[in-house]
């Protein structure tokens, strides 16, 4: 089980059936569920309520699903807060939009239910990581990144292997640390494969790395997950 299971979703959209769907959804896997009906309505539950994520639908009358988008992300306090839009899937305009008004993810009409709670557990997890900039939730040397290689997020233990202090370790280039710590990358990594390396870690230890690509359900490259361990 998740360690985000058990967190407040705020689930907004207009037609009751599509909310129902989601509620049932969410609340079989464990999460608490807020509901909103309009735009409007939920910027008031997302102030009284604070959620941890919000599902929005894009097309509302009244509040776009952008412009409640917009709102959440001129607000401070929810700067972070994890957008996953809903939109159809034959109108790839609305991904532009969304994307233009902050959203974190998309899920397409009419979604799985493994696809949606898989998103919704990357974005809660990476929210956390980006807040954090720790993975101690996970065990072993682990580093997130973006496809641009810049670290979200990094265990103790490859921090300690790569020489940075956590705190200050979100936003370096995990590519160009590791070139400068003598790695000897496979080749320059295109961004749909796998990339290893070899490298010694500050305190001797010789490591061996591989840095695996994730991707979204269109095959975009999405974020990075670099693992090391000890050579044998």
């Amino acid at each position: 089980m998740s360690e985000a299971v058990g967190e407040k979703i705020l689930v907004v959209d207009d037609a009751p059936q599509n909310v129902k769907l989601l509620r049932l959804i969410l609340k079989d896997a464990g999460y608490r569920v807020v509901e909103a009906f309009s735009g409007r309505e939920a910027m008031d539950k997302l102030r009284a309520e604070i959620p941890a994520a919000m599902i929005l639908d894009v097309r509302m009358p009244g509040m776009s699903g952008y412009e409640v988008c917009r709102a959440v992300r001129s607000d401070p306090e929810f700067a972070t807060l994890p957008v996953i839009m809903v939109t159809a899937l034959s109108m790839p305009e609305e991904r532009i939009k969304g994307i233009e008004s902050g959203a974190t993810d998309f899920i397409t009409k009419p979604f799985d239910k493994k696809e949606l709670l898989a998103r919704l557990r990357s974005s809660l997890s990476l929210v956390k990581a980006e807040s954090r900039g720790s993975l101690d939730f996970l065990e072993g040397m682990v580093v997130l990144t973006d496809p641009a290689w810049r670290i979200l997020g990094i265990s103790s233990a490859a921090a300690d292997a790569l020489g940075l202090v956590e705190e200050e370790s979100v936003g370096n280039d995990l590519q160009r640390l590791l070139k400068e710590r003598g790695a000897a990358l496979s080749a320059e990594p295109p961004s749909d494969s796998f990339t290893d390396f070899q490298m010694r870690s500050v305190d001797g230890r010789e490591l061996i790395g591989r840095s695996n690509p994730v991707t979204d359900s269109r095959d975009r490259l999405w974020l990075r997950v670099t693992i090391f361990r000890e050579s044998a």
